[in-house]
């Protein structure tokens, strides 16, 4: 698998710091011994975070295990599980899109962000709008401003909770009850207070 052990050092570096994006597919190659064409895997390697970088090369024993995930999907016919955002979660794709884009088995807006340049062409005619779009949308999604308005809601909503609790408690507690009764007795006063007749303070006279 290695010609040397220097290169198996490399390839479990960079195994662990793996940055690549693997698109698995068949090529039809004319085999020169026996002059017939046979299907052949070969993968296009994305460099994530440079686009710009792009391998495409015959697929290689040790692609398997760099990338099992890929490899097994590509294989069964599966999709592979997604790490990202899915492309469903974009605001900026319409169905075509995102139908166009998993053709190319682009799924996530972190594959869109990070895809070719030169082949966002055969995507559709807005790849490269789509693709701008993507890379704000990620760069929005991880912002600090976002996690700092979360704990300003949260903070907001435990506020709001709180208030209600105290009028509630407020209003069926004991202040308004004791409030009523001292009316109650006030007006129970004014009528046994004695009154002074007319005929009494004549007779007095």
């Amino acid at each position: 698998m290695f010609e040397n052990i220097d290169d198996a050092i490399n390839f479990g570096k960079q195994r662990e710091n793996d940055g690549g994006l693997p698109f698995f597919r068949w090529e039809s190659i004319e085999n020169k011994k026996t002059e017939e064409f046979e299907d052949v895997a070969w993968v296009m390697i994305i460099n994530k975070g440079d686009s710009k970088t792009i391998i495409e090369r015959e697929k290689r024993p040790e692609d398997e295990k760099r990338w099992p995930d890929h490899w097994k999907a590509f294989v069964e016919g599966s999709e592979v599980p997604l790490d990202g955002i899915p492309l469903e979660d974009f605001p900026a794709m319409s169905p075509a899109d995102i139908a166009n884009c998993h053709r190319y088995h682009i799924r996530t807006v972190e594959d869109l962000a990070n895809y070719p340049d030169g082949q966002l062409k055969n995507i559709s005619g807005r790849g490269t709008s789509l693709k701008k779009k993507a890379a704000k949308f990620i760069e929005y999604r991880k912002g600090p401003d976002v996690d700092e308005l979360k704990n300003r809601i949260e903070e907001l909503e435990k506020l709001v909770g709180d208030n209600i609790k105290s009028v509630s408690k407020r209003a069926t507690g004991n202040g308004v009850s004791k409030s009523r009764n001292t009316r109650g007795k006030q007006q129970s006063r004014r009528k046994s207070s004695p009154t002074v007749s007319k005929d009494s303070s004549k007779a007095s006279e």
